[in-house]
């Protein structure tokens, strides 16, 4: 009787390429009013969006937008001034082997931002670090199970094959007001940064509900004689459905991107108070992966009638996603410059964070990197603002193993800024790092069989010395004898086994 086999199907997901890229962009506004006084930016700031990235034959295009803030001085004046400006952003990154119709996963943030004038303009620098991943979701047919066939030893290993099945998103435009308090004179905003904190990622009816925080600060322009500006925080209550596949909903992940942020200053309608308005503009994105689970033969031989014949295949596929997230508390120093006026009060703290490198230690994961740290004060004794700068090195643990294929994502939920001295401030930064790594595996599966020669075997005892590292499984099929009979294998001990 021929051999007949069963076959199972999963799909495997592949990592077909993978780049990552820093470019420089550049954007500039009119500044308002600008004569022969000095310009100084105190304050700038850039946000990133990507808006589409489109996976074309050996390359992906990726486009998006800049935004850019910055606060500045005109002169000698003691008045906080803003502007914005925008620009777009174009960079194809070659990447062999991808086509059009795979899986892309693109992420963007700025590095660093730099603003200075010229010739009645603002010109700012952005640095935008860009990361793309591209996979691929290939079919891959199994032996499942094998009949027609008497004496035969078989080995089928479980395979758990977990793909990145679907991706959703909505855009999501959160709304609210903030009343200020008569004391704070407020005039105008000057500048906003926002923070994302996902709380809560789960199934509801008709897809998933992400929830969580959006923090916002705004520095907002006040009157008040010897405070110009004034940072104020609030959070605005994230709550989406992304529509999604009911049997798609087991295992999800929530990815948060800001596209804009708009805040105002109003008068009330009633009581005439001040109010600030904060409009955000965001993508709510969720990614859900989904496990094909099967028993692949992985290895056959015969010990009656006739040799089986194998062809084997190596084949690569995801075995686990491991997510990770961490909130820590770094702490730092920022000097003054020796020409730089001394600190009396601070008023807003604008931190950056970028990841310099990684490594393992001890299956923990060590990030390190450096906050690009700018501190807006009032200097004492006089009232025209100041900042300073430093850059402050952090380190955070995850507790989890890092690999190349790791996307790792910072954000400064807090800091605060006090002066020690007038030459120094002391630095508190809450930083939350969220990991998330894909585990690759490969696994060494019988894709075909066939029925070969006769066994030609002489009856008789055989006595063998195990080689190190064998099994009784590589013993019995060398010589065609089932594994039961082979016995217990031990370094060092002869086998003496009947044929």
């Amino acid at each position: 009787m021929a051999l007949q086999t069963d076959m199972q199907t999963f799909e495997a997901e592949k990592l077909i390429g993978a780049r990552s890229a820093q470019v420089l962009v550049r954007a500039e506004a009119l500044v308002p009013g600008a004569g022969r006084d000095a310009i100084e930016p105190l304050l700038a700031d850039a946000g990133l969006w990507i808006g589409e990235a489109d996976v074309q034959a050996d390359r992906v295009v990726m486009e998006g937008e800049v935004t850019c803030q910055a606060v500045y001085r005109q002169g000698e004046e003691s008045v906080l001034r803003a502007l914005a400006a925008q620009t777009t952003l174009n960079h194809v990154l070659d990447m062999p082997g991808v086509q059009p119709g795979m899986l892309c996963r693109a992420r963007g943030r700025v590095n660093h931002v730099d603003a200075r004038y010229e010739n009645g303009h603002m010109v700012f620098q952005i640095a935008c670090d860009l990361t793309v991943q591209v996979l691929d979701l290939s079919p891959v047919e199994v032996i499942s199970a094998i009949e027609g066939a008497e004496g035969l030893q078989t080995v089928f290993t479980p395979v758990h094959s977990v793909k990145l099945a679907a991706e959703s998103s909505e855009l999501a435009l959160l709304k609210d007001t903030v009343a200020l308090p008569a004391a704070l004179d407020a005039r105008m905003a000057l500048m906003d940064w926002v923070a994302v904190e996902v709380e809560d990622t789960s199934p509801d009816l008709g897809g998933v509900r992400v929830k969580g925080r959006i923090l916002v600060e705004t520095l907002v322009a006040s009157g008040v004689a010897g405070r110009p500006a004034v940072v104020v925080r609030y959070p605005l209550a994230l709550d989406q459905l992304v529509e999604l596949p009911e049997w798609l909903t087991g295992d999800v992940s929530a990815e948060v991107d800001i596209r804009s942020v708009r805040s105002r200053v109003d008068a009330g309608e009633e009581d005439g108070d001040m109010r600030l308005t904060c409009e955000v503009e965001a993508r709510v994105r969720v990614l859900a992966n989904a496990t094909d689970s099967v028993e692949a033969l992985a290895d056959v031989y015969a010990t009656l009638g006739n040799r089986v014949e194998t062809e084997d295949e190596d084949v690569r596929y995801c075995r686990a996603v491991d997510r990770a997230k961490v909130c820590e508390l770094a702490r730092g120093t920022v000097l003054i410059g020796e020409n730089a006026p001394g600190v009396g009060t601070v008023i807003a703290t604008q931190v950056r964070p970028s990841i310099g490198e990684w490594r393992n230690e001890n299956g923990q994961g060590r990030i390190e990197g450096v906050a690009e740290t700018r501190v807006l004060y009032m200097p004492g004794g006089s009232d025209i603002p100041a900042s300073a700068e430093a850059e402050l090195p952090f380190s955070v643990t995850v507790p989890q193993a890092l690999n190349e294929e790791s996307l790792i994502d910072i954000q400064v939920i807090s800091a605060e800024a006090n002066a020690l001295m007038s030459d120094r401030l002391e630095m508190k930064l809450q930083l939350c790092v969220a990991c998330e790594t894909r585990q690759r595996a490969q696994v060494e599966i019988v894709t075909e069989l066939s029925e070969g020669a006769p066994l030609q075997r002489r009856p008789g005892i055989v006595v063998n010395w195990p080689l190190p590292g064998e099994s009784a499984w590589d013993i019995g099929k060398r010589y065609g004898i089932p594994v039961e009979d082979v016995g217990e294998v031990e370094a060092g001990r002869a086998l003496v086994m009947k044929m």
